[in-house]
Formats: C-alpha cells, sequence, structure tokens
C-alpha cells in the first residue's frame, strides 16, 4: 500500500507540473503577466525594468495595444520621446475605440510638431466623445500649429463650456491668443485658470510664463511663488523660480531652488546645472564637490570631467586640465565635450595644428555640430586658413542664423577683408538682438566707419565712450573715425586718450605716429617709435612704422635699414618687399640692391628673404626668367616662403607655365598671407587662366575688397565676370577701371572690351 501510495503522489505531482506548465506556456496567461510585472516596476518608478517585461509581452503578441500604450508611457517617462511616440501611435491605432489612446498619440504628436497627424487623432477621439475638453484642446493646439489661429481659439473655448472647471483649456486659450497677438484676451484667459482651479500649480505657472513674457516679473516671481507652495516638490517650479532669479541678477536668491532642483531630481543634469551656477559664482570648492560625485556615475562621467578639466585651466593646472580630457577621450574617443575641449585649451595654449586636429575629429564624429564646427572656424582661422574659415561661419549661418558668437566673427573677418555691407548687415542684427552690448554696438560702428557713413558712426562711437569711459579700443576706433574725417587734432587727442588707458597699444601709436605724419611731423613721429623700440626693438609692427615714418623724413637709408630688419624676422612680410622695391626703384638702385642682396644670401645659411627680394629686383628689371630661378630657389629653402611663392605662381600664369603648380603655389600663398590683395589677386587670375570663371570672380571680388583703389585688380575681375557671362557686373567693373586711373596701362583693351558689352 505504501508502495502504490508513493506511485500515486508521483502522478498527481507530474500531473500538477505539466497543468502548472501548460499554464505557464499559454501566451494570453503569460503577456498579462508580463504587464503586471511592468506595472509593479512603472509604479515604483524602475522604467527601464518596467520597459524590458512591457516589450517582452509585446514578442507575445504584437497587436497587444495595452502593452504598448504602457510602453509609451514608460518610455516617456526615461525621456525616449521617439520611442514613446512610435508606440503610441502604434496603440492608437490598435485600439481605435479607446479615446484615451487616441488622445496620448495626439498628444505626442503635437510635441513631435506633427500637426496634420495630431489633428487626426483628436478628430478621432471626438468622434466617439463629442464633447470630451481634452480632445477639443488637443484639436485646438493642432489647428494653432497649422496656423489656423481663429478655428483653434473656438476649439478650446467648446471645451470651457464642456468644462468650465478645466484649468488646462483656460491655459491653452491663454496660450493661444498669445499667439494670434491679442495679449489681453491672453491675461483673461490665464487668469480664468487661475480662478477656475486656484489650487492648479499649472494654472499659476501658465500665468507666470505668460507674465513673464511680458516682462513683468515681479507679478511672475509671486505666482511661481504660489505655485511652489502648492507643489514644494515640483522641479519644474523650483528650476523656473531659479532662472528667474538669475535672470534678475539675484544670484544669491537662486540658489535654493537650484539646489531643491538637483536634489529633487537627483538627475545628473540637474546636478550639473547646480555646479555651472558655482561656477560662475566663482565657487570653485562647491563646484567641484558636485562635479566629482557626478563623474563617479556612468551618465555623468564625461560631463562632469570636462567641466573639472575646465576648472584645472581656471586654477591654472592645464596639465591636469589635459589628464582629465585624454581620459575621457581615451574611454569615449568621439565625446564632443572633450574634443571641443581640448581644442579650446590647445587653442589657448597657442597649440593650433594640435587644435585643428581635435577640431576635424569633433566635426567628422557629428558634421551637424554647430558647437564643433565653430571650434574648427577658430582653429583654422590661427594656421592661416581664413578662407575656409570665413567659409565656415557663413555655412553656420544658415543653421543658426541668430547666433551671435558666429555673426561677430564673420563681421570680424568682413571688417578686415572691407567687406563693410556684409558686415554692416550681421551687425545690425546684433545690434538688434543685443542693444546693450557694447561689443556688438563697436562692430557697428566699424562697419558704418568702413561703409563712410562718418556721421552715424560718430554717433555710436559716442555712446560707446560715454557709456564705457575706461576702454581704449573705442578710443582708437574714436581716432580712426577723426582721420577719416581729416581732423588731425581731434584724432590725436583720443589716441592719446588711448595709450594713457593702455601705454602698450599698438592701434595707438599707430594712430598718433599717423597724426603726426598727416601734420608734416615726421620727426615727433620717429620719436614716439624711438621710444617704443627701445624696448621691443625686435617687433616688425614697429620697424614698419619706423620705416614708414623714415620715408616721411626722406631718410631712405634708414628706411631701408627698418625693411630689411623686418625682413630678417619674417621673410613673408609682403608688404617690408614692396616698400624696399618702391625705395630702389625710385631712387634707381636695382642693380645696388641686386648686388647687396646676392653677398647676402652667400653669407646667410637660409637667405629666403634675400632670395625673394633678388627675384623681385630682377621682375622690375624685367628679367623674369632670373627672376623665377631665385624665386625657387627660395621655395627650395623654405616651401611655405608665401611671397616667391606668389610671384612664381605669377609668373607661371603669364608666361605659359604649368597653370596646376601655379595653382598649388597660389593656394600656399593665400594661406600664409590671407589678408594680402596681391596674393589673392595671383590666385583669383590664375582661377580665369583655368577656366574656372565662378571661383574667378570670387577671389577676385575679395581682391578689390582688399585694395579697392587697385584698377589691375578691377580689370582682372571684369574680365572674369565676364568669362562668368555677367556683362552687367563687367562693364560697371570695367568702368570703375577708367575711373580709377584714366591712363591704365590696359585702358586701350578695356575700352575695346566695353565696346563690346551693351548699355
Amino acid at each position: 500500500m505504501w508502495s502504490s501510495m508513493r506511485g500515486f503522489v508521483a502522478i498527481a505531482a507530474a500531473v500538477l507540473l505539466s497543468f502548472s506548465t501548460a499554464c505557464s506556456q499559454d501566451p494570453e496567461v503569460l503577456k498579462r503577466q508580463h504587464v503586471q510585472a511592468g506595472d509593479r516596476f512603472a509604479a515604483d518608478g524602475k522604467h527601464a525594468e518596467a520597459i524590458l517585461e512591457y516589450r517582452n509581452a509585446i514578442r507575445l503578441d504584437v497587436q497587444f495595444g495595452e502593452a504598448r500604450s504602457k510602453l509609451s508611457t514608460s518610455y516617456e517617462a526615461v525621456r525616449d520621446l521617439p520611442s514613446a511616440l512610435r508606440e503610441a501611435v502604434r496603440a492608437a491605432d490598435l485600439m481605435p475605440d479607446t479615446v484615451e489612446a487616441q488622445l496620448r498619440a495626439g498628444s505626442l504628436l503635437l510635441r513631435a510638431r506633427q500637426f496634420p497627424e495630431a489633428r487626426a487623432r483628436a478628430v478621432s477621439a471626438l468622434a466617439k466623445a463629442p464633447r470630451n475638453p481634452v480632445a477639443l484642446v488637443l484639436l485646438g493646439n493642432a489647428l494653432a500649429g497649422l496656423k489656423d489661429m481663429d478655428a483653434a481659439i473656438e476649439q478650446v473655448e467648446r471645451a470651457i463650456d464642456e468644462d468650465p472647471q478645466l484649468a488646462l483649456s483656460y491655459a491653452n486659450l491663454g496660450a493661444l491668443q498669445v499667439a494670434k497677438g491679442d495679449r489681453d484676451a491672453a491675461e483673461s484667459a490665464f487668469r480664468r485658470a487661475v480662478d477656475a482651479e486656484p489650487g492648479s500649480a499649472l494654472a499659476h505657472m501658465s500665468l507666470a510664463n505668460f507674465l513673464w513674457s511680458a516682462g513683468r516679473l515681479e507679478e511672475a516671481e509671486r505666482e511661481l511663488t504660489i505655485a511652489l507652495d502648492i507643489e514644494p516638490k515640483s522641479t519644474v517650479v523650483n528650476r523656473a523660480l531659479a532662472v528667474l532669479h538669475i535672470a534678475e541678477r539675484n544670484m544669491a536668491e537662486a540658489e535654493p531652488y537650484l539646489k531643491a532642483y538637483a536634489d529633487l531630481s537627483g538627475a545628473v543634469d540637474a546636478r550639473l546645472v547646480l555646479a555651472d551656477y558655482y561656477v560662475g559664482l566663482r565657487r570653485a570648492a562647491e563646484a567641484t564637490n558636485i562635479l566629482t560625485s557626478v563623474a563617479r556615475e556612468a551618465a555623468g562621467y564625461a560631463p562632469a570631467t570636462v567641466r573639472l578639466a575646465a576648472l584645472d585651466v581656471a586654477g591654472d593646472r592645464r596639465a591636469d586640465a589635459h589628464r582629465k580630457l585624454d581620459e575621457v577621450l581615451a574611454k569615449q574617443p568621439r565625446n564632443e565635450l572633450a574634443l571641443e575641449a581640448k581644442s579650446r585649451l590647445l587653442l589657448f595654449e597657442q597649440r593650433n595644428d594640435e587644435a585643428l586636429t581635435f577640431a576635424t575629429t569633433l566635426v567628422n564624429a557629428n558634421p551637424r555640430s554647430v558647437r564643433g564646427r565653430f571650434t574648427r572656424a577658430l582653429a583654422l582661422e590661427t594656421t592661416g586658413a581664413a578662407d575656409e574659415a570665413v567659409k565656415t561661419y557663413e555655412d553656420l549661418l544658415t543653421t543658426v542664423p541668430a547666433s551671435a558668437p558666429v555673426q561677430a566673427r564673420l563681421a570680424e573677418h568682413y571688417i578686415a577683408r572691407r567687406n563693410y555691407k556684409g558686415a554692416l548687415q550681421l551687425a545690425q542684427q546684433l545690434v538688434k538682438a543685443r542693444p546693450q552690448s557694447g561689443a556688438a554696438r563697436l562692430l557697428y560702428a566699424q562697419a558704418l566707419l568702413g561703409s563712410g557713413d562718418l556721421q552715424n558712426a560718430e554717433r555710436e562711437l559716442m555712446i560707446l565712450s560715454q557709456a564705457t569711459r575706461t576702454s581704449p579700443e573705442v578710443y582708437n576706433w574714436m581716432g580712426l573715425l577723426y582721420e577719416a574725417k581729416r581732423d588731425p587734432k581731434s584724432a590725436r587727442r583720443w589716441y592719446q586718450r588711448a595709450l594713457e588707458l593702455q601705454p602698450a597699444s599698438a592701434m595707438a601709436l599707430a594712430g598718433l605716429v599717423s597724426t603726426d605724419l598727416a601734420e608734416k611731423s615726421p620727426t615727433s613721429a620717429l620719436a614716439r617709435i624711438e621710444a617704443r623700440l627701445n624696448g621691443q626693438p625686435n617687433d616688425p609692427t614697429l620697424l614698419m612704422m619706423d620705416g614708414m615714418a623714415q620715408m616721411a623724413a626722406r631718410d631712405s637709408r634708414q628706411a631701408e635699414a627698418a625693411f630689411r630688419r623686418v625682413l630678417e624676422l619674417d621673410a613673408n612680410h609682403i608688404d617690408a618687399y614692396t616698400r624696399l622695391g618702391t625705395i630702389y626703384l625710385m631712387e634707381n638702385r636695382l642693380d645696388e640692391a641686386r648686388q647687396n642682396f646676392e653677398a647676402l644670401a652667400k653669407h646667410q645659411s637660409t637667405p629666403v628673404a634675400a632670395e625673394t627680394m633678388i627675384g623681385i629686383i630682377l621682375t622690375r628689371q624685367n628679367k623674369a626668367e632670373e627672376a623665377r630661378a631665385h624665386f625657387e630657389r627660395a621655395l627650395q629653402l623654405n616651401p611655405r616662403a608665401a611671397v616667391a611663392g606668389n610671384n612664381l605662381a605669377w609668373y607661371y600664369a603669364n608666361n605659359g607655365g604649368n597653370l596646376d603648380t601655379a595653382l598649388q603655389l597660389a593656394q600656399m600663398a593665400k594661406a600664409e598671407i590671407p589678408e594680402s590683395a596681391s596674393v589673392t589677386d595671383t590666385l583669383g587670375w590664375i582661377y580665369y587662366q583655368k577656366g574656372l570663371a565662378t571661383l574667378a570672380v570670387a577671389t577676385l571680388r575679395e581682391a578689390v575688397q582688399q585694395s579697392p583703389s587697385d584698377p589691375s585688380i578691377h580689370f582682372r575681375l571684369g574680365l572674369a565676370y565676364l568669362k562668368n557671362g555677367n556683362k552687367l557686373e563687367a562693364r560697371s567693373t570695367l568702368q570703375q577701371v577708367l575711373k580709377l586711373d584714366p591712363r591704365f596701362a590696359d585702358a586701350d583693351e578695356v575700352r575695346r572690351v566695353l565696346a563690346t558689352l551693351p548699355g
């Protein structure tokens, strides 16, 4: 009996086990179990685990709309909005008769600015529940997105009629009235929302936002404080109050709200905001404590470590900063924050080629990164690739047309290139967006001055000089203004004030020297320069000033010595070559000068400047073939010898040489001396010779901006316009040649071409 009983028990156990297994394998039962487990995780705030459970349920039944709806909610909780939207739409499609599913999908579609789709979901919900106020509000907002403001307002007003106590409807009505431009009606709607539900934090928040946008900050703060009393643990309200106090420059009052925001949220982003706040107040120790804690977490490691590196830089611990950034990049080679920080640190250290490498890596990692492209443009500037930097800034403006840093950098380049029309347009936008910015207004004044609008430039500079009172830069530009007005006495006064504030200012010294020379007092100019040269004997800028003043004093030997010293220091200083050539030509000393430089070349180990100067002299003597050999020798000594490269490129372009080689040389010279009109002219002319008319026009137009009074550049630009098919611009440009110099060497050719053009 005992044996048979044991057998019975075993059989019963087996039957029970098989029954249990059968139940556990039933897909209907299993999918419900997964949903229930997901619900428990979601209730505990464990949304990552909830997502896994809901997805397990969907694997068992892809048509399970309820699971997809709950999955959407958890995706939204972890801020994966694309996934939340996708699952909400699928759930609504699977549950067409469920109003809540349609409203959820519509709400997420509205957030994604998919207004036609949001409208369709609202209409679907209203087909089942015609008086549902939430559906009416959704329809109204979708219509607003489609710019049908009157219909949108009508729908929200219907929602209010259905439920006069629904604060959300009033808040939406207020937002729609704002969009329509009726601010009085908007304020009325927001206040009705508060009256309908005085205990609603959302209603008070909505009214606060309206008041804030109207600049009524005290009233906005009062409404936010009420909202915080209602929901003291609201991260949204705490952060809003912090931002409001910061906007009012009440930095101390912002701290408790930012701390509450960080503590309540616990999120990495919230704690980083608090750390950034402490950095702004120069409370480095508190910022460091927070960042050190955040850096221990996987999600916060990179952003916190990059910020710690920035604190190291501020504390002059650059080696530590490099170490931290290198550690981040070793773990995350494509981390954009670290790549940008590394590039900017290298720029700060003037390690420009390395900075460009990191900035290029950043852009390759994310070609659409605005910060990355901007950083790369800064690096391009420092490595001499100004043209590419300008093009990058111009491309960036198509992506972020209102970016003040991009507008400012591009405006500065345009001013340097004498493109005052472009600079003026950008500066006007900057001033409109930031009327209190002294830097923006100074750029505006510079653009006005460059474009010849002296009256408005004077007005802007006067305002700036009164507002700042201690800005040598503003005073220097005041000096330039009065020089342009041919008032050297006033110019001198402003330059002197600039020099008092900044004794080392090269711009102020150059301005005073210029006014001395304008008043026929080269002795005074030379005395100023000599006093500065005593402390800086190897400064090329001072030596160029000295040479110019010596020429004004008619002491060509001293001028020659100054310009030759410049070339010893900088073999690519094109202006020094030009000035020397002018002296030798005027004094008919070309043979003597050539012999002198030939002797010098024999005694120097790398006589780049001497060989280049010999080539220039031989060119002036119409000995082009001999000149070519010396330019080639200079380039053998230094492949980046820009002046020799430019002159050799010109020789090839005009004497049947290899145009591809000429182009390479001209591009190298342009990279080395981007602001030189003669170099830009050479590059543009080679483009013309190669049949690249569009590039020729763009480059020669830049050369004209760099040297607007040179008729020969205008001539070549006119020919480029003609080759590019733009006869109107060709005619206008060629006419300008004859206005600048009726006796221009190729004036007969200009007239011949003009005779073939219409008009």
